[in-house]
């Protein structure tokens, strides 16, 4: 746009000097006598306006400024090229006024101005290629080096690990990327430093809750012997008292064992050996039956013959979870445990009067939670699914990638 802007200024400027010469060319004819100096080079010079020309008084109007080029085009249709111009200018040539005026057609004007105006045109678009190109180019590379210190702080952050936390940040080129790293370094630290602690905290307690446990399960087991030994049963109170300390007890040990296995750092140091599938669910079965005691509620166990390959310590931590929150929250109803090969399910049905029965709650919603951490480390398949009546636990004791590859 400037360029055709300053191309019509230069063409204004040789037609303004073209008028110019005419009216000192006409001052000199009319010092030397000629006849006709009015048409020089044809353009019409006159010292009034009233002796122009009847198309340049029908097109302009007398002309109060000197000096300033006025112009008209006469188009034979509205956005055609016009093929007639008009061009009027008033000058003051030795102290005499004089008016200027000529009028253009296509025939009129050089072959040279096309050709110079197609050069310009060629010389134009190549010089706003070349600088489109020279700007994308060096924005290009402004970006792509602003964009670097991103990348790599973006690399660092998902590259960052509990043991390289205690590394210094890498310099990222710009104190604000730098004091992000730092902030991305510190919150990472600060949680790692938290469920350290949990982890820590929990591992500890574990432990340390394994011995008085143990004290608490060897002397219910003594008690056990000595009444089996003195033929004696407790009265109905100190007898409801002391299984009450049994299962509270044996819910303290399924839980210390969940804790002290999930938190294990590898899962594959974990001993596997052959086992009985449909026999440790018997077993468990027979173990928990205290949880139902008193309790208007029938058991369904249908098994097969099932022998696996796994942990049998975890399969009996996270199988006796679910059978006890099974046992433990069902207060008049109905248990269904079916294993088929390595698929268990358990389900249990509820009454609706008994929906929202709370009580004696050991555990329930800790043990789901630890369940399902437990089978996602051990890559086992579980699923808890919320019936109208109940709940119903599936497990695949074949971790996800042997089943893809099977």
């Amino acid at each position: 746009m400037l360029s055709i802007h300053f191309f019509f200024r230069g063409m204004d400027s040789i037609i303004s000097a073209n008028m110019e010469n005419a009216a000192e060319d006409y001052l000199s004819g009319i010092k030397e006598g000629k006849a006709n100096p009015g048409n020089v080079d044809n353009y019409t010079v006159t010292q009034t306006w009233e002796a122009q020309t009847e198309q340049i008084k029908t097109y302009f109007r007398e002309p109060k400024r000197f000096g300033v080029l006025h112009k008209q085009r006469k188009q034979a249709e509205p956005g055609k090229r016009p093929y007639l111009m008009y061009f009027l200018i008033k000058l003051k040539v030795e102290g005499q006024t004089y008016f200027v005026s000529r009028a253009f057609t296509r025939a009129d004007a050089s072959p040279l101005v096309g050709q110079n105006a197609r050069q310009s045109r060629q010389l134009i678009i190549s010089l706003s290629m070349g600088i489109t190109l020279l700007l994308a180019l060096v924005t290009w590379l402004l970006m792509k080096r602003l964009s670097q210190p991103v990348s790599k702080l973006t690399k660092w952050t998902h590259e960052l690990r509990p043991e390289t936390l205690k590394q210094s940040p890498p310099d990222f080129a710009y104190p604000e990327l730098n004091e992000m790293a730092e902030l991305i370094k510190g919150s990472l630290s600060s949680v790692n430093e938290s469920m350290e602690r949990e982890q820590k905290f929990l591992r500890f307690t574990s432990h340390e809750l394994r011995t008085p446990i143990s004290v608490i399960r060897n002397n219910v087991e003594l008690m056990h012997k000595i009444q089996q030994k003195q033929s004696s049963a407790l009265p109905d109170k100190q007898q409801e008292i002391f299984e009450r300390i049994e299962r509270a007890s044996l819910t303290m040990q399924n839980l210390c064992e969940t804790l002290l296995w999930l938190n294990r750092d590898e899962t594959d140091s974990l001993v596997k050996q052959h086992f009985r599938l449909d026999e440790l669910i018997d077993n468990l079965v027979d173990e928990l039956r205290y949880l139902l005691k008193s309790k208007p509620v029938t058991i369904q166990v249908e098994t097969q013959a099932c022998e696996l390959h796994e942990s049998s310590v975890a399969a009996r931590i996270i199988i006796g979870n679910l059978i006890r929150n099974a046992f433990q929250h069902t207060w008049n109803g109905h248990v269904s445990i079916q294993q088929h090969g390595a698929q268990i399910s358990i389900r249990n049905h509820s009454t609706q009067a008994d929906k929202g029965n709370s009580s004696e709650d050991q555990g329930f919603g800790l043990g789901l939670q630890l369940t399902e951490q437990l089978c996602r480390k051990l890559q086992w398949q579980y699923q808890n699914q919320v019936n109208s009546d109940g709940h119903t636990a599936t497990l695949s004791i074949i971790p996800a990638h042997s089943a893809e590859q099977e």
